[in-house]
């Protein structure tokens, strides 16, 4: 698959394309081990925008999988599934209105991501998400996050694809009041596509989405307002065409994360 399809597809699946509109997708209930018949379905409330992080293996278009995936990363975020929280098929599918081959679809699809992990005896759960393993999944998102602000500075002089940054970077600017909300989740995705494909490595356009999932988890919380200030310092270097610039403030942006984990943790 070419960085330019996977690019399409991540623009589907997290809801970065500017300016698309989408419907609330359902919100699952708290304890996936209790069917609720009566909850709104999710196969047709949801649409392909409410997806937040998930893209190397997200199911395209609007598939019922996906469907479910997205409700699935929704609830995450929002609180009403948990880390450790198990995901139990036969509710799964009564409460989505799918069929149990969709719901393991759906499960594989997150279990890829790093969402959904599935034990011996105890089947598909949440996640939970080590600090050492959330410090080193953001090493790796620092690197390349990095790289791509740094490409972006240095190829942003005529490009296309600036005006698509600046508008990404306006409607971002626009969750300052709610950082922690599941809208956010989707603008900074889209911010960060932004600043892929002005980069124009489509490898980078390739790694950077599937790596966006571990910056969605609920099990730490990083305070809002200092994060914006670190966004933008990146936008000001890139559209200014200060590479190294661009490249210290995206990577510093990271180190701070990592940090906030650090010292919530000990």
């Amino acid at each position: 698959m070419t960085g330019d399809t996977h690019a399409a597809d991540f623009s589907r699946a997290t809801g970065a394309a500017p300016l698309r509109k989408s419907a609330d997708a359902a919100r699952p209930r708290a304890d996936a081990s209790t069917p609720d018949a009566s909850a709104p379905d999710a196969a047709a409330t949801a649409s392909g925008a409410d997806a937040a992080g998930t893209a190397g293996t997200a199911p395209r278009g609007d598939s019922a999988s996906a469907r479910v995936v997205r409700a699935v990363l929704r609830g995450l975020y929002e609180g009403t599934y948990v880390p450790g929280q198990r995901l139990v098929e036969p509710d799964l599918m009564a409460q989505f209105g799918v069929s149990r081959s969709t719901v393991r679809e759906s499960i594989k699809r997150l279990e890829a991501d790093g969402v959904v992990e599935v034990l011996p005896y105890r089947g598909a759960q949440i996640r939970r998400l080590s600090a050492r393993e959330a410090r080193d999944a953001l090493a790796v998102v620092e690197l390349c996050v990095g790289l791509a602000a740094r490409q972006a500075a240095e190829r942003i002089a005529g490009s296309p694809d600036r005006a698509a940054f600046e508008e990404a970077w306006a409607h971002l600017q626009s969750f300052q009041s709610a950082p922690e909300s599941f809208e956010f989740v989707r603008a900074r995705n889209r911010f960060y596509q932004a600043m892929t494909r002005l980069s124009q490595n489509r490898e980078l356009m390739r790694i950077v989405p599937s790596l966006q999932v571990h910056m969605i988890r609920r099990s730490y919380k990083v305070a809002g307002p200092a994060r914006f200030g670190s966004y933008k310092a990146m936008t000001d270097a890139i559209l200014a065409g200060d590479a190294a610039a661009a490249e210290d403030a995206a990577r510093a942006h990271m180190r701070n994360i990592a940090a906030a984990i650090t010292a919530e943790t000990t």
